[in-house]
């Protein structure tokens, strides 16, 4: 009996010394993000996208648990470095891996209940698996690519439907993929979703002239006479709405927030970690826009990009409670079961320490996106944005010419650099 007692004993201290390796092993492999990502970042926020995008060449040094991260970084720079048909392939590789990450590891979701969710692949928040679709929308009307966004564009409503409460505020987005209709003629689809849009503002404004446009073309009159209440009189002639050329401006401004750690502490040893957003950024600053053209008066929509993202957040909240006291049961369970007091002080302090929340975020991200839009009539025109970047710089637009037809322009704007497609 004594000997099976200490036979037993052995094995517990076997298993509990496996465990401690295992947990230490974890949590140095997991750590934070990548140096190479913590690179790119900062070269980003110091006005050098393309050498960032240069920083994250290839992903052989990054860790699989950040690829979706990887992907979603670089995207996002080469976007803002002009190159769009690179940032097309790369979220394209972002979407693609969101799909396959549909299909939880088992490994990855044991291993992280004596641990924590820094070992488990990152599948980003609600909100940033939407946001690689938009801006592989931007991407594709910045090459003239309205079919190709059209299908992200649907895509990004599949987002919008799977997780309504989460993404309900992104105004920008929603905007894009009812431009996207109508960009590809589809009268009818994109009506439904200026009206969508028009619904969820508190002020629908800045729609209302796409709807009475659409809406007299589908002969739905007395919608027309609703929302041709919010317009001006300059705004009901053929040179708003109706003029044979718009100008599409998107802007970005400002740091999207950063997960930072927060914690509850319940003695002896029980801690529950958990990660909340912390703001880099101000409130949005509106831009004012100039032309030297005719012109109709110019709309813009915009998203409060933080304050999706602390939705998504908040949305997942029940599954993070839920996680995390299945995690401290599970460590509690542990050092219980352990019969060397010294080994049980151990392996506590250890799973004292590994209790770090997830803080894995998309940090090139945008405080703020903003549409303007700007009908314009045939001529020369010279667009100035003032205080597109928040503060109180110009962003003047090469004087460029309208030709009679409906056409489209396309500008990117971010802090002071400008990229175009005509």
């Amino acid at each position: 009996m004594n000997v099976n007692m200490i036979e037993a004993a052995h094995v517990a201290r076997r298993w509990s010394f496996r465990c401690l390796l295992f947990c230490i092993i974890a949590g140095m492999v997991s750590g934070c993000a990548s140096a190479k990502l913590k690179q790119a970042r900062r070269d980003f926020y110091n006005g050098n996208p393309s050498q960032a995008s240069g920083v994250l060449l290839d992903s052989e040094d990054i860790s699989s648990r950040d690829r979706l991260l990887y992907f979603m970084e670089k995207g996002l720079i080469l976007h803002h470095s002009g190159n769009f048909q690179e940032s097309i392939d790369t979220l394209l590789s972002a979407s693609a891996l969101m799909k396959d990450q549909e299909v939880i590891s088992a490994g990855e979701q044991t291993g992280s209940l004596v641990t924590s969710e820094r070992i488990t692949s990152y599948k980003g928040e609600y909100a940033e698996r939407l946001l690689v679709h938009t801006y592989l929308i931007m991407n594709y009307l910045m090459i003239n690519d309205h079919e190709d966004a059209l299908v992200e564009a649907k895509q990004a409503l599949e987002v919008y439907d799977t997780y309504p409460d989460a993404c309900r505020d992104d105004y920008f987005t929603r905007s894009l993929i009812a431009h996207c209709y109508e960009a590809v003629g589809d009268v009818n689809d994109a009506y439904i979703e200026y009206k969508k849009l028009a619904e969820l503002m508190s002020d629908p404004t800045p729609v209302a002239d796409k709807l009475c446009a659409l809406g007299a073309r589908l002969g739905f009159d007395d919608e027309v006479a609703i929302y041709e209440k919010y317009l001006s009189e300059t705004e009901r002639n053929p040179a708003g709405a109706d003029a044979p050329a718009e100008l599409i401006v998107f802007i970005s401004q400002g740091r999207s927030p950063i997960k930072i750690p927060e914690n509850i502490v319940l003695p002896p040893s029980i801690r529950f970690s958990f990660s909340t957003y912390k703001d880099r950024s101000g409130s949005f600053f509106p831009p004012t826009v100039r032309t030297s053209g005719l012109s109709g008066p110019a709309d813009m929509i915009a998203t409060d990009v933080g304050g999706v993202l602390k939705a998504s957040l908040k949305e997942r909240l029940a599954q993070i409670i839920a996680k995390e006291t299945a995690r401290v049961v599970a460590k509690e369970s542990i050092a219980h079961n352990i019969d060397d007091p010294l080994l049980e002080i151990l392996v506590r302090v250890v799973f004292f320490i590994m209790e770090e929340p997830d803080t894995r975020s998309w940090q090139t991200l945008p405080a703020y996106l903003a549409m303007v839009r700007i009908p314009l009539q045939p001529g020369s025109h010279h667009i100035m944005i003032s205080g597109a970047n928040g503060g109180g710089g110009t962003v003047s637009i090469p004087e460029f010419e309208i030709t009679p037809g409906r056409q489209y322009y396309y500008y990117s704007v971010r802090n002071n650099s400008r990229l175009k497609s005509f």
